[in-house]
């Protein structure tokens, strides 16, 4: 381009001095023409050249995500087709569910068996405590019987004493009969010793009603056990479902998102196991472009700078662009946290910054696929109006495209 604008200059300066003469062609004329001329081209190359940036490493970009089967299986069916248009939802391989639904079988199985497991139990224990319940009031029951009937023997005893006292009084004096004397002794002696086994019989009614107490503990202990056992094992059967038909669903794999896959090379019978099997490729309404530039061109430019890029794929066509963003850092500069302590760094090539850019021109008609590369110029925030050289540069490389097409 400088010679280009070398050779026009030249022209102008043989049209002034020499066809039409305008000016003199003497000694002052000349030294002052080759000084403008040079200082001229030099300080458009210096601005040109740090003002707008230009870079030859220019590619289509597009975010993708590698498709990776979340569980192992035979590949069954493979629906989606290579660099066809796929929606969010849509299936790109199905694999053998067999296994899977078996396994959901299983869990259901194990679910219902431990259902009427844990159910069984707490209806056992339930039993248990009506039984314990039972035992305790019976007991109960016959305690106050026994203590009614000691009362009662006891009531008996008191009237047989107070009678034996009396007639005790009576015969010594002559005025009774020895005989009921007798007789009430034997009655005192008889309900004593009555009265004696029933309290007896109450002590040891009172041991069982204590053991049948600590039974009935025991029992609604073994109850409360149950029924807490109940939700957690069924809460781990009801999980270990879920997992299994979570795997039954994950024989199907969908597509993320709008995209399309490219380079298929999966096929029905080939084994997915948990690696990438295809790459899929996000669909965006508008072309992404990756650029790299020198370090010195970082601060000629913002985000939202207008752009101009070129295709090697569309010669002699020149499309719009916007810078969007200016990524803040590169590989060299990342400190990863490590057992050890860094070295001297050695010397290496200045990393270029890398820039990202999206294309607003239409493209629809022409092809222009992912890893198209190019080359990209940017209008600097300072002496824009130089854009324009860097745009007819531009063209002539673009140009050049119809010819120089490689092999």
């Amino acid at each position: 381009m400088i010679a280009f604008l070398a050779l026009v200059y030249c022209v102008g300066l043989y049209l002034i001095f020499i066809r039409f003469r305008l000016l003199p062609f003497n000694l002052p004329a000349q030294i002052l023409a080759g000084m403008v001329g040079f200082f001229g081209l030099l300080v458009i190359l210096f601005g040109m050249n740090f003002t707008q940036p230009f870079s030859v490493a220019l590619v289509v970009s597009e975010y993708t995500t590698p498709v990776v089967a979340r569980v192992p299986g035979r590949v069954t069916e493979v629906p989606v087709q290579n660099n066809t248009p796929v929606r969010k939802g849509d299936a790109l391989f199905k694999m053998d569910p067999q296994p899977y639904l078996d396994g959901v079988h299983v869990a259901e199985a194990g679910l219902a068996q431990a259902d009427v497991q844990t159910q069984n139990a707490i209806t056992q224990a339930s039993n248990g405590v009506n039984a314990a319940t039972a035992n305790v009031q019976a007991l109960e029951a016959a305690i106050r019987a026994t203590q009614s009937a000691t009362d009662a023997t006891r009531a008996h005893l008191a009237l047989a004493t107070t009678r034996l006292k009396q007639y005790t009084t009576l015969a010594s004096k002559n005025a009774g009969s020895q005989f009921e004397v007798e007789r009430y002794a034997t009655d005192v002696s008889s309900l004593t010793e009555q009265v004696a086994a029933q309290q007896q019989q109450m002590a040891a009614q009172q041991q069982q009603l204590a053991a049948a107490k600590a039974q009935l503990a025991q029992a609604e202990a073994a109850l409360r056990a149950a029924r807490t056992v109940r939700p957690a094992t069924l809460a781990q059967y009801k999980s270990q479902v879920e997992s299994a038909r979570w795997n039954l669903a994950q024989t199907t794999v969908y597509a993320p998102e709008d995209g399309y896959v490219t380079q298929l090379q999966l096929q029905p019978g080939a084994m997915a196991s948990l690696t990438p099997v295809m790459v899929f490729v996000y669909a965006r309404n508008r072309v992404l472009l990756s650029a790299t530039v020198m370090q010195n061109y970082l601060n000629t430019f913002k985000p939202g700078a207008e752009a101009e890029v070129a295709f090697s794929a569309l010669p002699g066509k020149i499309l719009k662009a916007k810078v969007a963003s200016i990524e803040l850092g590169t590989k060299s500069g990342q400190l990863d946290p490590g057992g050890q302590l860094e070295a001297n760094r050695m010397v290496q090539p200045a990393d270029r910054m890398l820039v990202r850019l999206t294309l607003h021109d239409d493209l629809r008609g022409s092809l222009l696929p992912v890893g198209a590369s190019g080359f990209v110029a940017i209008r600097g925030d300072s002496w824009r109006n130089l854009f324009i050289i860097r745009q007819v540069i531009m063209r002539w490389y673009t140009w050049t495209n119809y010819v120089f097409a490689g092999y």
